[in-house]
């Protein structure tokens, strides 16, 4: 079957994008009400938790993978060191709510330019280094965050190994949500409403809960919604910085960087410049895994997490946005998904026992570099081209006489040829 083209800017382009934004969004309201308390999926008998809490976690650290994006996929940089700012982010923020009672989105004010600063600090050493040495040194940054929020002068901040505790009351649905302390008892809320309209249809109905949300409830789905629209915010901004000119620099750089700097592109500035935006975008990362878990704690971000973020961007797809959204749900819910299999056809039930988690993503991880080298995102491009293929669209070019009338109505006046000289 032949793929239909679609020219891309065309009425027929937009319409894709509302019908498939939109089924996005459809699919999101379903799921973000059918699982805001944590069920699960029964197959082959065994059980799969499902559960807002989890998708919260993705969304966190999908934030931070988008920052390797950044350095790693757009630049060409080797950095391991993630964890570092993605820890930073997170003890800013759990200090100044806790602390000082700011709310969770105002500490992004303070987050983002301390990373971004420390990371292009951080990040001019690095420019003589680069490839495996330069994932050495950033490695170093992640094995050292645990052990320098321990330290007894930073005590005060950090609460050493206990970690920094962030009391989750802060994170109340508004009133034009209908929740809120103010709120009269037994007031139902738009939420509630809403839940309870899902709740009438038939056969599906019954996936949406029964009567209204509780507290509880109604706190995680604003969470899920504050951080979604984190996520999508730092997406946009990503693209929008690709399709510019210092986007444009950094791919140039990862392509080839004697080309880049002979067509005049500052090496320095520009890799510094990713350094510092893969910094604040691990630091953005950190605040909303403070916002889902209530805690920084150095066990959290230590080594494994930097690992497991790179996994997350080679699994998705390296030097694609969606694909940071991808491998972050890969690495929040396959381990868990893979630690709940019991039984499974032809496997015997004791190599199923342990700590399978990490054995199977690491198996699934070795199959998806020869099967899928590009990753998910790669092979979903790949399966869609088969059957829609979006083209850019072909420009209008004026013919010469048009562009001759339009250069006589700027000027005023006609320019002379070579048939009619000039002269008194």
């Amino acid at each position: 079957m032949a793929a239909r083209i679609i020219t891309a800017g065309s009425t027929e382009h937009r319409n894709y994008k509302l019908i498939v934004g939109g089924l996005g969004v459809l699919a999101f309201i379903l799921f973000a009400f059918a699982y805001i308390d944590t069920a699960s999926l029964e197959i082959a008998g065994n059980k799969y938790n499902l559960s807002i809490i989890r998708v919260n976690k993705a969304i966190a650290f999908a934030i931070a993978i988008l920052g390797l994006q950044v350095i790693v996929g757009y630049t060409g940089q080797l950095a391991l060191g993630q964890s570092f700012f993605f820890g930073m982010g997170a003890y800013i923020t759990a200090w100044l709510v806790a602390d000082h009672s700011w709310p969770y989105l105002l500490t992004l004010i303070v987050v983002v330019p301390a990373c971004f600063i420390v990371g292009m600090i951080l990040g001019i050493p690095a420019l003589r280094v680069k490839g495996l040495y330069l994932a050495l040194i950033t490695l170093g940054l992640a094995a050292v965050f645990p052990s320098l929020v321990k330290l007894d002068a930073l005590s005060d901040y950090t609460n050493g190994a206990g970690g920094k505790s962030v009391s989750e009351s802060k994170l109340i649905p508004p009133g034009w949500l209908g929740g809120g302390v103010d709120a009269p008892r037994g007031t139902i809320s738009n939420l509630d409403r809403f839940a309870e309209f899902l709740q009438t249809f038939p056969v599906v109905g019954g996936f949406f809960g029964d009567g209204p949300l509780s507290s509880r409830e109604e706190e995680r789905m604003w969470k899920l919604i504050l951080l979604t629209l984190m996520l999508v915010a730092c997406c946009w901004l990503v693209s929008n910085l690709i399709q510019s000119r210092p986007g444009r620099a950094m791919r140039a750089v990862r392509d080839n960087e004697t080309g880049a700097a002979v067509s005049g592109i500052n090496l320095a500035s520009t890799k510094t410049l990713a350094f510092g935006v893969a910094s604040a975008l691990g630091g953005v990362g950190g605040t909303a895994y403070v916002m889902e878990v209530g805690i920084a704690s150095p066990d959290d971000f230590a080594q494994v997490i930097a690992i497991l973020f790179i996994v997350g961007l080679v699994v998705g797809g390296v030097g694609t946005i969606s694909g940071a959204i991808v491998g972050a749900f890969v690495i929040v819910f396959v381990p868990d998904w893979s630690s709940s299999t019991q039984e499974l056809p032809i496997v015997p039930e004791r190599w199923l026992q342990g700590p399978t988690g990490s054995l199977i993503l690491g198996a699934g991880l070795i199959l998806l570099t020869f099967v899928l080298p590009g990753g998910i995102v790669a092979a979903y491009r790949r399966l869609k081209a088969r059957f829609i293929q979006i083209v850019p669209g072909v420009p209008t070019m004026p013919s010469m006489a048009a562009a001759a009338e339009a250069a006589i109505d700027t000027t005023g006046v006609d320019t002379p040829t070579a048939q009619e000289p000039t002269g008194v």
